[in-house]
């Protein structure tokens, strides 16, 4: 027959294991948040306007607005065309910039923005199209 401190004895051990395990992740999981920090967002005005001066201020500019788009200034670019906006925050697959950027559309006859750059402005969208 069990006596009432020998159950109690038991539970204290099961109890000191999880403790410790539970001690250990923790442990572990600081020790991840520290080497891996998170990464930085991406700017507007340190990452996306410099790709949008070399591929699109051309046609998309105070000097040229074809279609009404302007997107030499922030505001100009979230407030899109004539038809509309063409960027969706938090969206890069519903964002119309986005879309013709990738399928080829645009820049029209000039050079393809590259896949690289292409990431770094649906980044921005998808972290939801910030004035940075």
């Amino acid at each position: 027959m069990l006596l009432r401190s020998d159950v109690l004895s038991g539970l204290a051990v099961f109890a000191a294991i999880g403790l410790a395990v539970q001690s250990d992740l923790n442990r572990e999981v600081a020790h991840v948040a520290v080497d891996h920090p998170a990464p930085e967002a991406v700017s507007f005005a340190t990452d996306v306007m410099p790709i949008l001066e070399q591929y699109c201020w051309e046609c998309h500019s105070e000097e040229s607005a074809e279609l009404g788009l302007k997107l030499d200034t922030y505001e100009a670019v979230m407030a899109g065309s004539d038809y509309g906006t063409v960027i969706e925050p938090g969206d890069a697959d519903g964002s119309l910039m986005i879309d013709m950027i990738a399928n080829g559309d645009m820049p029209d006859g000039g050079d393809p923005v590259p896949p690289e750059q292409l990431e770094v402005l649906k980044t921005w969208v998808n972290e939801g199209a910030e004035n940075n």
